[in-house]
């Protein structure tokens, strides 16, 4: 009887242990993946996917008023019409570079024309307060091949003069649509950049260096959560294996199978419910990319 009685203890603690491990891998696969589609401050949000019915307009936090939204899809319509994509999107907030992430969105969602790279992005995130202090910060992210009619310090210029002091008094709309249309006029006349440069010498003292890169994820949270999976893997393989009397390798191959076919269905169903009921129809974006040019205020 007491050996019985030990048998079903060890069982119960067998069972117990595989639950804890079952739940503590979940938890760790979950940690990496945002939960909130606009983002926090400790949480960045996951990549919208712009689509044909956006107009390239795209509010993933629900705030910003139907009615700018309306006047800015039909400006994205008209500056379509032309050639051209000059996209807006909004967030809450993040938790990594506010730049590195808006570049990830321009080239993710390929904005601009594959040939001429002449997309432009801004990024809004509307609970960050910029460099002055004020909300919303804004990004913008301009395409690889308009360097020429839309340099940064010539962004940096056009933001500093239309969009920060509106902000700073409260109508940050009113700066976002006067800065949108000056780049507009921009990049349809390479000769406004010209001239722009002839008469401002040295590069403007707030523009955003190229180039910054600054990971979206921690490589100490990357390294505890392979841990944390390899750990699991292992123990609920020698479990299985002694229970079933089975070759550990034969087991532990066998487990690591199903568990990415079911972390696969998981990450799949994941990106089809991210943004769903916020629009549809095929992707909006020309194939255009951009090296990280642009700025932030």
């Amino acid at each position: 009887m007491k050996r019985l009685s030990k048998v079903h203890t060890t069982t119960y603690i067998l069972r117990f242990a595989f639950l804890s491990l079952l739940v503590a891998g979940l938890l760790a696969t979950c940690a990496g993946q945002p939960q909130n589609p606009a983002g926090t401050s400790t949480q960045d949000p996951p990549m919208p996917q712009l689509t044909v019915d956006t107009h390239g307009i795209l509010d993933t936090t629900g705030t910003v008023p139907q009615s700018f939204m309306a006047q800015l899809r039909s400006r994205s319509d008209a500056v379509q019409a032309h050639g051209y994509q000059i996209v807006v999107v909004f967030f809450n907030d993040l938790a990594s570079d506010p730049h590195q992430f808006a570049t990830d969105v321009f080239n993710k969602n390929g904005i601009g024309s594959k040939d001429t790279n002449n997309g432009v992005l801004f990024v809004l995130y509307l609970q960050k307060p910029g460099k002055d202090g004020h909300t919303p910060w804004l990004t913008y992210i301009t395409g690889g091949g308009i360097s020429g009619a839309l340099p940064d310090t010539l962004m940096d210029d056009y933001a500093q003069t239309t969009f920060v002091p509106a902000r700073a008094q409260g109508h940050w709309q009113d700066g976002l649509l006067a800065f949108y249309a000056r780049v507009y006029a921009a990049e349809q006349d390479p000769a406004v950049a010209r001239e722009w440069q002839a008469t401002h010498p040295f590069p403007s003292s707030g523009a955003n260096p190229p180039g910054n890169t600054t990971s979206n994820l921690d490589p100490v949270v990357i390294v505890i959560l392979v841990s944390l999976a390899i750990v699991f893997w292992l123990v609920i393989s020698a479990i299985v294996a002694a229970r079933r009397r089975e070759n550990f390798f034969y087991t532990a191959f066998r487990l690591l199978g199903r568990i990415l076919l079911i972390l696969a269905l998981l990450s799949r169903g994941t990106r089809r419910g991210s943004f769903s009921g916020r629009g549809g129809g095929g992707a909006w974006g020309g194939g255009g990319s951009s090296p990280s040019s642009g700025g932030d205020v």
